[in-house]
């Protein structure tokens, strides 16, 4: 007997015998409370179709279809189950209402992947009414809670490149940036002299007079590379090949420690200057120079952080990395990843799930397989380094003795028979000599 009969029996005088279990109008009442009950139940069940949380069936195919999204294929080929569904149907509200916090993006990949959306639901469910937490519990919801990494502001790698040629009152570089960050940067600079050597150095970010300038006599030579970077404990550092040349700086006042100037967010302009050769306290008498000054080329390169972006960092293998995460928990058959989710397919839940006027993009984290088919899925890259060496010495000596005897005549004669014939007839008087040979031959 249900509540709805015994508010219809109460209608009934008592000369009816409507109470009376046995009575052919008690039965017919009886009956007719049932049907009211079905009625108030089916009621219910409409209104609760219109909540993600209580719908079912094809109530939340009806949900799902509002937002465009469709019940995904296990790996059998059938479809999966109102539990899963219904997880990825409430990640997928946030993209047309405006939401998009870290954890929602967070809750919608690892919904596309087949795993919890909620951790926090999650591990109370595994834990259950006692609530006690075990040690395999917690490991199990820190590796589904770094399985999917949310890194703010994407970084981009800028380069900007400069150069100038020889004058004689000095060369040049002027560079113009315009480019939204998040916060200022230092660059790092590589300063190339290709016709003759760099001296008195200057480096000027103009909005701010803020800047570094070389000391003394202090000369980059000609196809060298001055390095600047804004590390080390002062936040500046030079060098020349694996030469330190920091102590060779200082700031544009020539008082403070020289600091690189950081890129701002927005507009700003750099100039990079040195001084022109052949004049007074510039010019070096013992080498060949001219009145040119040095031509150089610029190159800055530093991250920018961009506003108003993200990256979500996910396993390039994701069946792989989520089996080595439920390896030895007990509960290896009841995640499964999505037939066909595809990487293109993880791309669009971060774009359904973001916030609107917000940029995320997925990157992807790379683990090869084992070689062995026992091996994990995942790669060691921690680096080890061995040395060994081997000294050999041999020492050899020989005792060998050789006897040599010279023998040898020390002196020598030699003996010329030469002999020559000259005769002359006549002479020429006063010339000609008779005691010799001298005629007219």
């Amino acid at each position: 007997m249900s509540f709805k009969t015994d508010r219809l029996v109460a209608l009934f005088p008592e000369a009816y015998a409507a109470r009376e279990g046995g009575s052919l109008l008690y039965h017919f009442l009886d009956a007719l409370g049932a049907e009211l009950v079905k009625g108030d139940t089916a009621v219910k069940d409409l209104l609760k179709s219109h909540w993600i949380d209580y719908t079912k069936h094809g109530g939340l195919d009806g949900l799902g279809a509002l937002f465009g999204v469709t019940r995904r294929l296990l790996p059998d080929g059938t479809q999966e189950g109102d539990e899963t569904f219904r997880l990825l149907v409430k990640s997928t509200v946030p993209s047309f209402i405006g939401g998009g916090t870290v954890e929602a993006v967070k809750g919608a990949m690892r919904a596309a992947l087949g795993l919890p959306y909620d951790l926090a639901l999650f591990q109370k469910q595994l834990a259950g009414p006692s609530g006690n937490v075990s040690q395999g519990i917690s490991n199990l919801v820190a590796g589904f809670a770094g399985l999917v990494n949310i890194e703010e502001f994407s970084p981009k790698a800028e380069v900007v490149l400069g150069t100038t040629s020889p004058s004689a009152t000095g060369s040049t570089v002027t560079l113009d940036l315009d480019f939204t960050s998040v916060q200022p940067e230092p660059p790092r600079i590589e300063w190339t002299f290709t016709t003759g050597g760099g001296r008195h150095l200057s480096l000027v970010r103009q909005d701010n007079h803020a800047g570094i300038v070389s000391k003394g006599q202090f000369e980059v030579a000609q196809g060298d590379t001055l390095i600047l970077a804004g590390e080390g404990v002062a936040g500046f550092s030079a060098s020349i090949g694996t030469t330190d040349v920091t102590s060779s700086f200082t700031d544009i006042g020539g008082i403070s420690p020289p600091q690189l100037p950081k890129i701002p967010s927005g507009s700003s302009k750099w100039i990079f200057s040195a001084a022109g050769a052949g004049s007074f306290d510039n010019s070096r008498f013992d080498r060949n120079e001219t009145f040119d000054s040095a031509a150089f080329s610029v190159r800055m390169e530093w991250t920018r952080h961009q506003p108003l972006t993200f990256d979500v960092v996910v396993p390039y293998f994701v069946d792989a990395a989520v089996k080595r995460i439920l390896a030895g928990t007990g509960y290896e058959n009841r995640f499964r990843a999505f037939k066909g989710l595809s990487l293109d397919a993880i791309q669009n839940v971060v774009d359904r799930s973001r916030a609107s006027g917000v940029r995320g993009m997925v990157q992807y984290s790379l683990s090869l397989p084992g070689e062995s088919s026992d091996a994990t899925p995942w790669e060691d890259h921690a680096a080890s380094e061995l040395f060994s060496g081997v000294l050999e010495s041999h020492r050899s000596e020989t005792h060998d003795a050789d006897e040599d005897l010279l023998v040898g005549a020390l002196d020598s004669a030699l003996e010329s028979h030469d002999a020559a014939e000259h005769f002359a007839i006549g002479g020429i008087f006063n010339v000609s000599v008779f005691d010799g040979s001298f005629g007219f031959q």
